[in-house]
């Protein structure tokens, strides 16, 4: 098949990258039944049950084979040549292949299994990556937008506590292995869900214990007792009243078990072996320690939906032989976040340490080389040549620095995040020498001279999906976002078209702005994005200005296509459309779109069509009245 379903939050079809809900409707309710029973049959009074409860029309032997010709004709718009629901007497069934990945609730299981051994043999980090992979295969609360009273009463509860059981033992873990930095918030979410769990309150009181916020523990059990006894009417559990008193004493928390066997950590690259300290003496014989560089890495707490594509690149650095991975996507996509989050995974991998390159100012003003490799040196533990030192020669200067920088990772295998690269000779001059090191470059371009000479892959960010756009804004709006108009969340993250930078910078505008209500907000930003937008920009940063240079930069010919492309009023157009009102020729216009393609100014929406962002519209719509005024202004 072409695309896969999602039922671990709301059900969802994706295809090509694109996330549609299902609509709330009895088909979509059929569907969600097939899928919790794959590979089994489904009979029709199980489906009569599910849609009507016990009191089904008379009709409904007639209505039900109906809803699937429904089902099977949306799902032909998805691949006309796969049929995945298979009929039979008195039922139906969909069936996968094992180990097929068409079906979240498939993988989670696999990931269950998977972590089950693990906890049998006593690999904790193991069996913690197993289910962290497994919680990141939920989107919310499972099935949320599908119509059926008996699947919320029967089936929904079941899939749901498998997501809290699963959150449940990896804090756990996390708590046996010591690895509670940002562990408290993650552990406060999981109580919104589901508050009755008191495992989760002592989870999150020996947490906040643990990092010296005692008085924040003992609030929050105040918090659950009054919960428990106005709410349920009943008493904490005896662990939980323990757990309260040992934090009143100020006392040392136990887990109450014998410490746990863990593995042995993975070689880090290039970390020379030797006999285990203290054997022989306290130096170790494979000679000093390398400086190992940890830098500052300003992460956001509101990261969603950026889960694949963030894997993807920490599997590239730690497993495969791919010198570079090059990040690229349009201004405000999230490039700088996805690469941090990846290096943040990475900092283990290498006896070198990780070094951040950041090429462009806030305002998006490049640097001065010699600015950036006086800032790596720093970074390695080495300290730069004094001024007096250098030759006056900027040149020279430059040269002399980058001969430091690279005899000192000469021998030391690292990760190196150059941000911000314009182009590919941007980055040339940072690259380490060392084949164990690995590099990853945020760029708006693919860079395809690194792909091509370089050995680089490239991973393009694509927006947000609309599920993940209101995810976030709801974050970052946080209590203001409360009872407020699904709808009218939507209409905000439909203006900023999927580009997290776009949502947070339209979250800050709403909240400094408390005269206004959510969808008079919307109202605004909907007639004038980028003023709205860029209000809400402090002076450093613009993200018109970003945009327009995405758009200056552009040749002539890429710039004539881009405008007529953002000038239709439909959301996508075939290719073939494009070229018959192109005055070219066919590589003219080939090249002009390979340059719109490499700067993310286009997407490809498949099957030969292309399409622009909303507010990469918005843009267009600026410079075409610019351009409108330049060609009446020759005229007179």
């Amino acid at each position: 098949m072409k695309y896969r379903f999602e039922i671990l939050g709301p059900a969802t079809i994706v295809s090509d990258g694109e996330d549609a809900v299902l609509p709330s409707t009895k088909p979509s309710a059929i569907l969600v039944c097939l899928l919790i029973k794959c590979n089994s049959f489904v009979s029709l009074e199980y489906l009569k049950y599910a849609l009507w409860g016990e009191h089904p029309p008379p009709n409904a032997d007639v209505t039900l084979p109906t809803y699937i010709l429904r089902l099977r004709r949306l799902l032909r718009k998805y691949d006309s040549e796969a049929d995945p629901i298979d009929t039979m007497s008195r039922g139906y069934r969909i069936t996968f292949p094992p180990n097929s990945d068409s079906l979240d609730l498939l993988m989670f299981q696999r990931l269950l299994d998977k972590a089950t051994h693990y906890r049998s043999s006593g690999a904790l980090e193991n069996e913690r990556s197993a289910l962290q992979r497994a919680e990141k295969l939920w989107k919310g609360p499972a099935l949320s937008n599908i119509p059926s009273d008996m699947l919320h009463r029967e089936e929904t509860p079941r899939l749901n506590d498998q997501w809290f059981d699963v959150l449940e033992r990896r804090f756990t873990i996390d708590l046996s292995l010591g690895d509670i930095d940002g562990l408290a918030p993650q552990i406060r979410q999981a109580i919104t869900h589901r508050p009755e769990r008191e495992r989760y309150w002592e989870q999150l009181i020996e947490t906040l214990h643990r990092i010296g916020r005692t008085t924040e523990a003992l609030n929050e059990y105040r918090k659950v007792h009054a919960y428990l006894t106005s709410e349920l009417g009943i008493e904490p559990r005896a662990s939980l009243q323990r757990l309260h008193l040992e934090v009143l004493r100020q006392a040392e928390l136990s887990p109450g078990r014998e410490p746990l066997a863990l593995e042995r950590p993975a070689p880090v690259r290039g970390a020379r072996p030797g006999p285990p300290p203290g054997v022989f003496g306290d130096e170790p014989s494979g000679g000093p320690k390398a400086y190992k560089a940890v830098p500052h890495l300003p992460l956001s707490q509101d990261f969603v939906g950026r889960n694949p594509i963030t894997e993807s690149l920490v599997d590239e650095i730690k497993g495969s032989d791919v010198p570079i991975a090059v990040v690229s996507g349009p201004p405000a996509a999230g490039k700088t976040e996805i690469a941090f989050q990846a290096a943040r995974q990475c900092t283990d991998e290498f006896a070198g340490g990780v070094h951040i390159a950041q090429l462009l100012r806030p305002d998006g003003v490049p640097r001065e080389r010699e600015e950036v490799l006086h800032e790596l040196l720093l970074q390695t533990g080495v300290e730069p040549p004094a001024q007096e030192g250098l030759p006056t020669d900027p040149e020279e200067r430059r040269a002399r620095l980058l001969r430091s920088w690279r005899s000192t990772l000469a021998d030391r295998p690292c990760l190196i995040v150059v941000d911000g690269a314009r182009n590919s000779a941007d980055c040339l001059p940072f690259l380490p020498r060392s084949p164990e090191s690995r590099v990853v470059v945020t760029s708006r371009s693919t860079l395809p001279r690194l792909i091509a000479f370089h050995g680089a892959r490239t991973h393009v960010v694509p927006p947000l999906s609309r599920y993940h756009s209101v995810q976030l804004l709801t974050r970052i709006l946080g209590d203001e976002a409360e009872g407020k108009c699904h709808e009218v969340l939507q209409r905000i993250c439909d203006v900023c078209g999927g580009l997290p930078g776009a949502l947070r910078l339209a979250g800050a505008k709403y909240l400094s702005t408390p005269h206004l209500t959510l969808a008079q907000f919307a109202t605004l930003l909907e007639a004038s994005p980028l003023d709205q937008l860029s209000a809400a920009s402090e002076s450093e940063f613009s993200l018109r200005e970003q945009l327009y240079r995405c758009y200056e930069d552009m040749s002539e010919t890429a710039r004539r296509i881009f405008l007529e492309l953002t000038s239709s009023n439909q959301q996508v157009l075939p290719v073939t459309d494009l070229f018959a009102s192109f005055s070219g020729t066919p590589n003219e216009f080939d090249q002009a779109l390979a340059e719109l393609y490499n700067a993310s100014l286009i997407h490809h929406y498949g099957a030969g069509r292309i399409g622009v962002l909303r507010l990469l519209k918005d843009i267009a719509t600026h410079r075409v009245d610019r351009l409108t005024e330049a060609l009446v202004s020759n005229e007179k």
